[in-house]
């Protein structure tokens, strides 16, 4: 499987949505690294699952800033 950062931005949106890509797909992104690190955070707007090569973990999670909502949620 293909680092988060491989998949072009419609196929990262489908993996979070619904958990899966077509079969057969085709990476469209910019990294070009398998996955190896699954990352979730509590702060996810969508369940579904992101894999990341370590490389774009460490820097996806260096720069990682949660959004807390002002209603306490």
């Amino acid at each position: 499987m293909a680092c988060f950062n491989g998949l072009s931005a419609e196929q990262q949106h489908r993996l979070v949505t619904y958990g899966n890509l077509p079969f057969g797909y085709e990476p469209a992104g910019t990294c070009t690294n398998g996955a190896e690190v699954e990352v979730t955070t509590v702060w996810d707007l969508f369940p579904g699952p992101r894999f990341y090569c370590r490389r774009c973990a460490v820097e996806y999670l260096r720069t990682f800033t949660p959004t807390v909502s002002n209603n306490g949620d």
